[in-house]
């Protein structure tokens, strides 16, 4: 009996443990071919460009990934382009291809990309983050030139979710592409660009589990044809453990879904971060012996849950997550990324010792997730809600269909444990806010977690709030299954010891909340160094005993599901004015994925294997001017019974570390410090070296001893700044008779570019108000050199003041807001002679204001 639908559906289960014969492989009917090569570009909008007699001979050519913003988006002097952008292939077709139907899938386009056929539109995809496929058929053209052109728009729109985030919007093409060929009958290519096949496992324990296959077979003949779909399944080694058959009619035009399940297989080999075992499901389309399409997906045999006493549940067994959060770009590439350093990076990851990687703040690429499968990452994945919404009936529609897209596309991923909608929106507020603004934004919330049980029912529902989100007041905090904190006691408020006392309490008030720690973190310039370190100081200094106190104090509580460093990779972020310019420095490794020494923090935390690294391998030049300076700490981070460091070949001593650290005072010497560690780990040695070069600078002033050429001040700053030409800048400090520094005054710091350098940090603090610097140096002939930078005013007249060196006018009515503009450096240089041992003195006079100085420069001749 066939249903008026058209549509007959028959099904049936066959199920064996040993293997069962298969019919002849052949063609598989179905086939993938790379779309990355022989493209053209052009920015801006192009009229025409979608049709096929268009000149775009003068367009250069590309390869996807691709993006427009790889450079402009670090550049100080005007925004990054955020606008059209036009792509053009031509479109050969191969033998055997027409007949087929053919399909464009773009693994991700940012953020609206319209795709055009011989000048036929074909659709459009919302959404920057997502894949996308549409089909090609209709308007391909079998014995003619085709043209495929795309438009991609990276424009803000209010209605399209990123609004406002930490991160730059990068334009392109920045994923994959490909040519996809089916049979006209076959699996759905275009269901959200999913692969179409769905696997999971409704019941599972230790002793047995059982397999469900999802999926819709599209018949796109012009009759209604009859096929045998057949599912295999084969274990971690490759053996073949099931296999499950539908057979089914279906209509001409028709979809066709189907639904099955496997016998309780038996002792499924289960995946997790020690043992990612995943299993493979060969779908194959049959017609007679033909095979029509084939997909094959991997999947993991695993069950968890989050219990707000025990934390994260994985297989039965309590099983912490630690790990970090992780954005797409990088250095060289912005986010256009090969599938290679998409690996890499999840490499990084787990070779810190982590188990566990947050994918902020949108769904990633391909190769991501089959890295994190194959590493044995769990994994958090979300969309782009961030930081602000727009109360619109297509706000909310576009929201509910990423995150759709994102579950469907990369359901099968075993590592993916939690699913996320929504990050910090409750921080920040529109302007105006409409009425009814927060009533709106907790219906989203609902709707979002409604869709995402929906579509998901053995994952976890997740979103993240900010320190100021945490009890509003307002039930958000109870809307998701897990809660995700970003907190930054310590960096942003408060202090770092209050941390834990802090969970401690909001764990008593709310017991049956789980929480994950999903972001902490501490920015750091490998180019400022402090002996006393403060937040916001950007210091290695600081971000070092940031972690080193924050993470002790999170894996203390063990009831805490997880915790997420914010972030593993510095990234950039357009609207950020920090000590470089357009990046989130919070990274335990640089934007070109050099580690960071904090980084061997967490291994020496978490890996079983002996780590020993000395904490001195981003700060191998060293100066100072005064006795005390030469004196510092050193750290050295280990998971070794004991730490001996040696200096210069002389043994200062063995210590036991605390909390991964080991902790050595070392007085440099001039010259070359050799500083070696070494220990023991269940009787497995482990050493590092790192040669420290230090300028001992206390002979430019006694004119005694080795020979000392000049000195360099950051006259605002409580930290030396080791500049991009190897300079060393010292601390600014107090005048002391025999040395010197300022008199009076006051330090002033901005986090705001400064234009035309690249050593912003030496620029952003600044010295006002000071009557004078001093330095007590031998009589001789000098070049000094002075920096000014106005920070504070943007009105010329507002600070004016001279310059008289050694009682001589140099420089008068010096207006920076006039001369150089806000934020702009100024630089001056002139001859100085030191006589009857008065040194040099340099008298910064105000007439309005007060005076203003940043760097200072004395170079004996």
């Amino acid at each position: 009996m066939r249903p008026a639908s058209g549509i007959g559906v028959l099904l049936w289960l066959l199920i064996s443990g040993c293997s069962v014969a298969l019919a002849a492989d052949g063609d598989s009917g179905r086939s993938r071919t790379s779309l990355n090569a022989g493209w053209r570009y052009a920015d801006g909008p192009q009229p025409g460009a979608e049709s096929l007699g268009f000149d775009d001979a003068a367009w250069p050519g590309v390869r996807l990934p691709h993006t427009w913003n790889a450079d402009d988006a670090f550049d100080k002097r005007k925004p990054y382009r955020r606008g059209e952008g036009w792509y053009r292939r031509e479109l050969a077709l191969q033998p055997g291809q027409c007949g087929k139907r053919l399909f464009a899938y773009f693994e991700g386009a940012n953020q609206v990309a319209e795709v055009f056929l011989n000048g036929v539109s074909l659709g459009t995809h919302v959404g920057g983050y997502t894949a996308f496929a549409f089909e090609l058929t209709p308007h391909l053209r079998c014995d003619a030139r085709n043209v495929l052109a795309v438009r991609v728009d990276n424009r803000h729109d209010l209605d399209i979710p990123p609004l406002d985030a930490d991160f730059t919007f990068y334009g392109g093409i920045y994923r994959n592409a490909w040519l996809i060929a089916t049979d006209p009958l076959h699996i759905d290519v275009l269901d959200h660009a999913s692969p179409g096949i769905f696997v999971d496992t409704p019941r599972i324990d230790d002793d047995q589990a059982v397999v469900r296959v999802r999926g819709t077979l599209i018949n796109a003949s012009a009759q209604a044809r009859e096929a045998r779909v057949e599912h295999r399944i084969l274990d971690p080694q490759g053996g073949e453990v099931a296999r499950l058959q539908s057979r089914l009619r279906i209509g001409a035009g028709a979809r066709a879904p189907f639904t099955i399940e496997s016998a309780p297989l038996p002792t499924p080999q289960l995946w997790s971060p020690e043992t990612p075992r995943l299993y493979r499901m060969e779908t194959r389309v049959l017609e007679g012996d033909a095979v029509l399409d084939r997909v094959d997906v991997r999947f993991g045999m695993r069950w968890f849950g989050f219990d707000p006493d025990e934390g994260f549940i994985l297989n039965g067994r309590r099983h912490p997550l630690h790990g970090s959060n992780r954005h797409q770009d990088r250095a060289g590439s912005a986010n256009a990324l090969s599938d290679a350093q998409h690996r890499e990076d999840m490499q990084d990851v787990k070779d810190t010792g982590f188990n566990f990687v947050r994918l902020a703040h949108y769904p990633q690429a391909t190769a991501v997730l089959d890295a994190t499968d194959e590493l044995g990452l769990a994994v958090w994945e979300e969309i782009p809600v961030v930081n602000l919404v727009t109360t619109s009936d297509a706000f909310a529609k576009h929201a509910e269909t990423m995150l759709a897209e994102m579950i469907r596309q990369h359901y099968n991923h075993p590592s993916i444990v939690m699913w996320g909608y929504m990050n910090e929106v409750m921080q920040f507020r529109p302007k105006p806010e409409p009425p009814g603004y927060d009533d709106w934004l907790l219906a989203l919330a609902r709707k979002l977690e409604a869709r995402t049980r929906e579509e998901d029912a053995f994952r976890t529902t997740a979103t993240a709030i900010s320190y100021t989100e945490i009890d509003n007041g307002s039930g958000f905090q109870d809307i998701p299954q897990v809660l995700g904190l970003n907190i930054y006691f310590g960096w942003y408020y408060h202090d770092l010891d209050t941390l834990g006392p802090w969970l401690d309490a909001l764990h008593a008030k709310h017991p049956m909340r789980p929480i994950f720690i999903s972001e902490y973190g501490a920015d750091h310039d490998e180019r400022v160094r402090a002996k006393s370190p403060v937040a916001f100081d950007f210091s290695a200094e600081y971000q070092q005993r940031f972690h080193e106190r924050s993470f002790a104090q999170m894996k203390a509580r063990p009831w805490l599901a997880g915790t997420a460093v914010w972030n593993h990779f510095d990234f950039g972020s357009n609207g950020r004015q920090d000590s470089k310019f357009g990046i989130n420095q919070k990274g335990l490794q640089y934007y070109d994925r050099r580690p960071k020494d904090i980084l061997y923090y967490y291994r020496a935390m978490m890996l079983p294997e002996p780590v020993l690294r000395i904490a001195a391998h981003e700060w191998t030049r060293r100066a100072g001017s005064r006795a005390q300076d030469a004196t510092q700490a050193v750290t050295v981070y280990a998971n070794v019974d004991e730490v001996e460091l040696l200096h210069n070949g002389a043994s200062l001593g063995r210590v036991k570390p605390e909390n991964a650290a080991a902790r050595f005072q070392v007085s440099f010497a001039h010259g070359e410090n050799r500083l070696q560690a070494r220990g023991l780990r269940q009787g497995v040695a482990v050493e590092d070296e790192v040669v420290v070069t230090y300028e001992d600078r206390r002979p430019f002033f006694t004119g005694r001893g080795h020979d000392v050429r000049e000195i360099a001040v950051n006259a605002g700053g409580h930290y030396a700044v080791v500049a991009d030409d190897g300079t060393v800048w010292e601390a600014g400090r107090t005048y002391e008779a025999g040395n010197g520094g300022h008199v009076g005054g006051r330090a002033v710091l901005t986090h705001h570019r400064i234009f035309d350098t690249g050593d912003d940090p030496l620029w952003q603090d600044t010295w006002a108000g000071a009557s004078a610097w001093r330095f007590d140096v031998p009589d001789g002939e000098y070049e000094l050199r002075l920096g000014f930078v106005e920070v504070e005013h943007d009105a010329p007249g507002a600070r004016v003041f001279d310059v008289r060196v050694n009682g001589k006018p140099w420089l008068r009515n010096l207006d920076l807001a006039a001369s150089s503009g806000r934020y702009g450096k100024a630089e001056y240089a002139t001859r100085v002679r030191a006589e009857n041992g008065r040194g040099v003195v340099i008298e910064l006079p105000p007439k309005a204001g007060e005076s203003t100085i940043s760097t200072l420069r004395l170079r004996r001749l």
